[in-house]
């Protein structure tokens, strides 16, 4: 189980996937993260969302909307029973597709926000497929809006490397997890 580290569902349990491949953000960073980046009243999408606690962790914290988006159906089915124990009301879209098909046909949908946070499995190959689609979508993150990716220490270069569209404004590192974040020009 995790737990929701700030707002209004402080210390809420989320459950958790038992897949080997899914590697959680650890809640010290979290809580870091979120201290950092105002999501009240914005809108968020969570990129490999796993169990869905970035969206949750958002949505506790006032942003108006989330959508999480993960390939595994196991995990979209958890997101789903997730949000049920905390409130079947709130505006959490869940996308159960893979990235690269779900942000092209996200945007065919008028679907822009002004947080996108990413957490690829790290050190499997996976930033530059992401920047890629995502260089080719620009439209997915709103103008200023945030990108927020998290890496490994080794893949940071390759964050700075690959996103040409973006401004990197932080980096930073929590309990062995390195936050890029940026900001669409």
């Amino acid at each position: 189980m995790l737990t929701i580290t700030g707002g209004k569902w402080t210390r809420r349990p989320i459950k958790t996937t038992a897949r080997r491949k899914t590697r959680y953000t650890p809640q010290s960073a979290r809580k870091a993260l979120f201290d950092i980046v105002d999501v009240a009243s914005k809108s968020f999408i969570d990129l490999f969302a796993g169990s869905g606690i970035m969206s949750f962790e958002a949505m506790s914290r006032g942003a108006a909307e989330a959508i999480s988006v993960d390939v595994s159906k196991k995990a979209c089915n958890l997101i789903l029973d997730n949000r049920n124990e905390l409130d079947p009301s709130m505006n959490l879209r869940i996308v159960c597709a893979d990235f690269r098909r779900a942000i092209p046909s996200l945007i065919r949908q008028g679907v822009g926000a002004d947080t996108v946070f990413a957490d690829p499995p790290f050190d499997e190959e996976y930033i530059e497929p992401l920047f890629n689609v995502l260089n080719q979508n620009p439209e997915l993150i709103n103008h200023w809006g945030q990108l927020i990716v998290e890496t490994s220490e080794r893949e940071k270069k390759t964050v700075l490397e690959l996103s040409s569209l973006f401004q990197l404004v932080d980096q930073r590192e929590y309990a062995g997890v390195v936050f890029s974040i940026m900001v669409r020009q």
